[in-house]
C-alpha cells in the first residue's frame, strides 16, 4: 500500500502526485454537519480524550451554553484538558475541571488517548505541523486526532478577502489557513492518515442556511458543501503501524 506520493512520483505538482493526493481527498471527503458540538460528541463518546485549547481564548467561556470542553467531558468516559494559560486553567481547575497547563508541542503530557480534539486551535499555530507530531506521539494507535478550523473557502470569507472591506481582519490571531490538501500532507508527514473531512453548515438568525432539500441539492451540483461552511472537520488517524518512510 503506498503510503506517500514520493512513492510514486518524483515531483509533487506531477500529474501522478495529484492522482494520488486527489484519491485520498475523494475517499475522505464527507457530507457537511449542521452542528460542530454534537457531531464530535459523538466522535468521543465512550473514548479517552484529550481537548487541546480548552480555555478556548478566556475562561469566562466556560459560562457559555457552547463552550466545548464541557459537551466533550459529558459524553467522553475520560477528558483532560490542556492548555497555555496559566491562570484561565488554574481557575478552572478550582472549578471541578480536569484540566492542566501544558503544551502538548513542547511537553509530554504523559497520557495516551483514542481521540485528540483540537477546536479552533491550529490556524493560531506559527508551526502546525508540531501538533500533528504530539497527536502521532500520544495517541493510542488507530486514534483520531480531530481539528475543526476555518474554511478558507467560505463565500462570506471569499467575498471578505477579495473586497476592500473592514472585515477582511477577521481574528488579528489567526495564522494560517488550511484546506484538506495541505491538512493530507502534515497527515502523511507525521505517520498519520486523513480519513474523513467534512464542513459545519452555518447558521442564520437561529436556523441554518442553505439546509432545505431544493436549494442543498441544486447548490452541491454546482459548488462544493465548504462554500457554505464557515468550519471544516479534519479527522486524521495514527496508523497502527508507523509509515516505514517519512520525509519531514
Amino acid at each position: 500500500m503506498t503510503d506517500r506520493w514520493f512513492e510514486i512520483a518524483t515531483q509533487p505538482n506531477s500529474a501522478e502526485a495529484k492522482r494520488f493526493r486527489l484519491a485520498t481527498l475523494a475517499a475522505a471527503h464527507a457530507a457537511p454537519v449542521t452542528s460542530r458540538i454534537a457531531y464530535l460528541q459523538q466522535l468521543v463518546r465512550g473514548r479517552r480524550v484529550l481537548d487541546v485549547g480548552c480555555v478556548a481564548h478566556d475562561v469566562e467561556t466556560e459560562a457559555a451554553a457552547e463552550w466545548l470542553h464541557r459537551a466533550l467531558a459529558a459524553a467522553a468516559s475520560y477528558c483532560l484538558g490542556v492548555d497555555v494559560l496559566p491562570e484561565p486553567v488554574a481557575r478552572l481547575r478550582e472549578a471541578g475541571y480536569n484540566v492542566r497547563l501544558c503544551d502538548i508541542t513542547r511537553e509530554d503530557v504523559g497520557e495516551r488517548f483514542d481521540v485528540i480534539v483540537a477546536g479552533e486551535v491550529i490556524e493560531h499555530l506559527g508551526a502546525p505541523a508540531a501538533l500533528f507530531d504530539a497527536a502521532a506521539t500520544i495517541l493510542a494507535p488507530g486514534g483520531r486526532l480531530v481539528l475543526t478550523t476555518p474554511s478558507p473557502f467560505y463565500w462570506k470569507r471569499i467575498r471578505n478577502h477579495i473586497g476592500l472591506r473592514p472585515n477582511r481582519c477577521e481574528n488579528v490571531d489567526h495564522v494560517t489557513m488550511l484546506f484538506p490538501s495541505g491538512v493530507a500532507e502534515l497527515a502523511e508527514r507525521a505517520r498519520l492518515r486523513l480519513d474523513r473531512y467534512r464542513g459545519v453548515l452555518t447558521t442564520r438568525r437561529g436556523r441554518h442556511s442553505h439546509t432545505g432539500p431544493a436549494p442543498r441539492q441544486l447548490r452541491w451540483r454546482l459548488f462544493e458543501p465548504e462554500l457554505f461552511c464557515d468550519t471544516v472537520i479534519y479527522e486524521c488517524i495514527r496508523r497502527m503501524e508507523p509509515s516505514p518512510l517519512h520525509r519531514a
